[in-house]
């Protein structure tokens, strides 16, 4: 689904993230995750790293989308992400997967869970 992607994609840009209005419309109020760190968060741990983040010129780089419907208003979004810094250096492979709960409205992250793995060969975007 176009949009689950478009909406991952949006959460990993700092300034969204720093957004409250749009915190709030992409995540839901029950989110939980299990970091990469294999650190737990829920809603107001997740919202207080975001306000608390400082920017940087590193950026996500995701590949590999896969979306399974799980039920019409949930689907799991898996796919793979590193880090890319100003100077082009790659760091922190993972795989991720999130699930998305349709609200009736809008889709909204409920859960989050990043793995490391090793690395892999970047796609250009």
């Amino acid at each position: 689904m176009d949009i689950l992607v478009e909406q991952e994609v949006e959460l990993h840009k700092y300034e969204i993230r720093q957004n409250k209005a749009d915190r709030e419309r992409l995540i839901h109020p029950h989110f939980s995750e299990v970091g990469k760190s294999g650190n737990s968060y829920d809603y107001s741990s997740i919202v207080e790293m975001m306000e608390t983040e400082k920017p940087s010129n590193a950026r996500v780089h995701s590949q590999s989308y896969e979306c399974i419907q799980l039920e019409p208003s949930v689907q799991l979004l898996k796919y793979k992400s590193a880090i890319v810094d100003e100077a082009g250096e790659v760091s922190g492979y993972a795989k991720r997967c999130s699930i998305w709960f349709f609200t009736g409205t809008s889709w909204q992250l409920k859960y989050h869970q990043g793995t490391p793995c090793s690395p892999f060969k970047l796609e250009q975007i």
